[in-house]
Parts: structure tokens; C-alpha cells; sequence
């Protein structure tokens, strides 16, 4: 499901399938998530983890949680909380240079906002 803000979406898509869709806003923009992400990998880094451990885990959890395996299945990412976790571990990943921002199977796309139904205005 794609969650539309006054200034569009932000996806990420893993595996060549849509994981999660976060809203941008004027408060929260592209930098805001991407920030955010990276202010998580230094807080990651600080706790003692290092980047190798660190992209490891990540990449597993990733692999783990996505669309095609048995507990994608059995979540389905129910809680805001868990669509706040994979979006943010798939930026990370992102920022680490594990997935390709613009990739063809994976990365992120952002749109535009959704105009009304132009069937409507004529």
C-alpha cells in the first residue's frame, strides 16, 4: 500500500516487490528519512557494533522480512512500528551501498503527489 503525503511518497522496494511506502510532508522529506537512518547507523556503531557485523545483520534481517519468505507471510508488517523498521533498515542498506538507491529489483522511488481524479475535471 502506498501512503500518500502533500508532498508525495517515498517507496522501497526489495527483490523487484513494493516492502513499504512512507508519506513526505513538509516536516518529513526525504532528508528527514534519510537523516534519520543515518543518525541510526551511527548510534549502531557507537553501541560497539562493527560495520561489517552491522551490514551483515542487516542484510539478513532483510533478507528474512522480505515479501517472499514464510514470515513475511505470517507479520505482514501489521504494526506501523514494523513498516517504520524494514523502511528504515533498507535506507541503511542504502547508505552502506549494500542495495543500489536507483536499482532495477531494489531501492527507492520517489513520487510525486497524487493529483484528483482527472475524469472528475472534465
Amino acid at each position: 500500500m502506498i501512503n500518500w503525503g502533500s508532498k508525495g511518497d517515498i517507496s522501497f522496494f526489495y527483490d523487484g516487490k513494493l516492502i513499504v511506502s512512507k508519506p513526505l510532508t513538509e516536516t518529513k522529506t526525504r532528508s528527514y528519512y534519510f537523516t534519520a537512518a543515518e543518525q541510526l547507523l551511527i548510534d549502531g556503531l557507537k553501541g560497539g557494533e562493527s560495520l561489517l557485523d552491522l551490514r551483515k545483520r542487516l542484510t539478513r534481517f532483510m533478507k528474512i522480512f522480505s515479501k517472499e519468505s514464510k514470515y513475511w507471510r505470517e507479520i505482514e508488517l501489521k504494526t506501523p512500528l514494523d513498516r517504520d523498521i524494514i523502511f528504515y533498515t533498507g535506507l541503511m542498506l542504502i547508505k552502506m551501498n549494500v542495495i543500489d538507491a536507483d536499482g532495477v529489483d531494489e531501492g527507492i522511488l520517489i513520487s510525486k503527489p497524487k493529483k484528483g481524479n482527472l475524469a472528475r475535471r472534465r
